[in-house]
C-alpha cells in the first residue's frame, strides 16, 4: 500500500484513526491508532492495532451497522467518529464505537462515504397502489 494511499494492498478502502473505546480486548493499552479496512469481500470492517501487532483484528459486518456519525469536537480541528451497531451476541441491544479522526486519517470522508453507502437501510413500509375507483355502472 502507498504510505500516502487510502487503500490496501487488495484494493480494499481503508483508513487509520485513533482508538477511544468500544472493543474491550484494546482498552487495556491506552490510546493509540488503528486502521479501519472495509473488506468488501467479506462485507466487513476490519479493525486492527497499527502498533503491537500481537493482537488480532476485530470485525464488524456491514449488517451489523445501524449508523455511523461525524461529530466535531469543538475548538479543535479533529473529530469524533461513532459506529453504532449490533453486537452478534444480542442483536437487540445497540452498541458503540468511537474513534477520532486525526492528522493521519487521510482520506476519512472518501472512507466515510462509502461506508455510508454499504450499511444496509431499513426497508421501506410498502405503500398499497392505490385502486381506482370503480365506475357507477360496476355497483350492484
Amino acid at each position: 500500500m502507498p504510505i500516502f494511499g487510502s487503500r490496501d494492498w487488495y484494493g480494499n478502502l481503508c483508513c487509520n484513526f485513533k482508538y477511544v473505546q468500544g472493543i474491550s480486548d484494546f482498552d487495556d493499552n491506552g490510546i493509540f491508532g488503528v486502521r479501519i479496512t472495509q473488506e468488501d469481500a467479506e462485507q466487513r470492517l476490519s479493525i486492527a492495532l497499527r502498533i503491537g501487532k500481537g493482537k488480532t483484528p476485530k470485525y464488524l459486518f456491514y449488517d451489523q451497522i445501524v449508523s455511523i456519525e461525524i461529530r466535531k469536537k469543538h475548538k479543535t480541528r479533529n473529530r469524533d467518529f461513532f459506529i453504532n451497531y449490533h453486537p452478534a451476541d444480542n442483536p437487540e441491544d445497540i452498541k458503540v464505537l468511537s474513534f477520532e479522526i486525526v492528522d493521519a486519517s487521510l482520506h476519512w470522508r472518501k472512507f466515510v462515504e462509502a461506508l455510508k453507502n454499504k450499511i444496509p437501510q431499513p426497508p421501506e413500509p410498502e405503500q398499497l397502489d392505490p385502486q381506482p375507483e370503480p365506475k357507477a355502472s360496476q355497483y350492484l
